[in-house]
């Protein structure tokens, strides 16, 4: 099945879900809130999540320039960019693609490059969960959610540093068929993961991980001010947003989708919303975050050479 196919694939299901929800929601509120929607809220939306990319190209580029990869600023922002595309790939592990255009744009190493994509979005990860706890704490969900929270973080922590552990861990990883071909010299995988997890790089990457969340769940809190819902404040946002992503991304379909709209509904229903408002409210958050970036991400695969690099793969 060709790229353009699996797009195509991946969008229909998309419709057919978003369809559904709305198809469960009231008609008479589907039409009140779409008409209540102030549009003068739109672009702050629009730039807060527009912003909230400015932490993570840095954290793409550090993570870059600490493993001696020097490139252009200019092509660190565009693969970026490109990687955004694959969001909606299971797991994200689409966003290899940005190892590959740096092969092929400057001829580096997709063996010193796998991994910083791989530890890139393992400070996403730690980020969103340390978002989420704060707002867990805040909400005064059950206690149990925070325990299993900090035991994640414990694990991720805990291969990060342990070096038999981690070697273990990715040795089996760069033997199974999708990270072979990405994978050279093992040795030299070891030494950027090393570089990419020492202490100085965790705590920067991980702060600008936050700091990601943080601004992606400001315009999630908007787009419910814009809909003149104002009875949860942000950091219950915060924690219904990030706790939503995590449990889509864990559940690896193609950009979590049903299952991250549905969390975010069920928690909105949780905190006092019927469930119509709800299903409407997650889908426009999604459409707003996810796939205003996703859309970004398609218009930069056109400027690297990324159409034409999945086509012929």
């Amino acid at each position: 099945m060709k790229f353009d196919n699996r797009l195509i694939v991946v969008l229909v299901a998309v419709i057919g879900i978003y369809a559904v929800f709305l198809f469960m929601s009231d008609y008479n509120i589907i039409s009140e809130k779409i008409s209540n929607f102030k549009i003068n809220y739109l672009p702050l939306i629009l730039l807060l999540v527009s912003a909230s990319w400015v932490p993570l190209i840095i954290k793409w580029h550090f993570l870059l320039k600490n493993s001696e990869i020097n490139i252009p600023l200019s092509k660190t922002i565009a693969i970026f960019f490109s990687g955004s595309a694959f969001e909606i790939t299971p797991g994200q592990i689409g966003i290899l693609i940005k190892s590959q255009l740096l092969k092929t744009s400057s001829n580096i190493s997709r063996t010193k490059t796998v991994p910083i994509v791989i530890v890139e979005k393992i400070y996403d990860l730690i980020g969103a969960i340390l978002a989420s706890v704060i707002g867990i704490i805040i909400l005064g969900m059950e206690f149990y959610l925070i325990i299993i929270a900090i035991s994640v973080l414990v694990f991720i922590f805990f291969f990060m540093y342990h070096r038999r552990s981690s070697e273990l861990f990715f040795n089996r990883m760069t033997k199974l068929k999708l990270f072979s071909k990405y994978v050279e010299n093992i040795s030299e995988f070891y030494d950027i993961i090393k570089k990419s997890t020492s202490v100085k790089a965790s705590v920067i990457c991980i702060l600008l991980a936050l700091t990601y969340w943080f601004m992606i769940s400001a315009a999630a809190y908007y787009t419910l001010i814009a809909f003149d819902i104002n009875i949860l404040d942000y950091l219950k946002i915060l924690a219904i947003y990030t706790t939503s992503t995590l449990l889509g991304a864990i559940s690896f379909i193609p950009g979590g989708i049903g299952i991250t709209e549905g969390s975010i509904a069920g928690l909105l229903t949780l905190n006092g919303l019927d469930i119509s408002t709800a299903l409407i409210l997650s889908v426009m958050i999604r459409v707003l975050t996810l796939w205003y970036t996703v859309c970004v991400g398609f218009i930069a695969l056109k400027f690297t050479g990324g159409f034409s690099f999945k086509q012929n793969s």
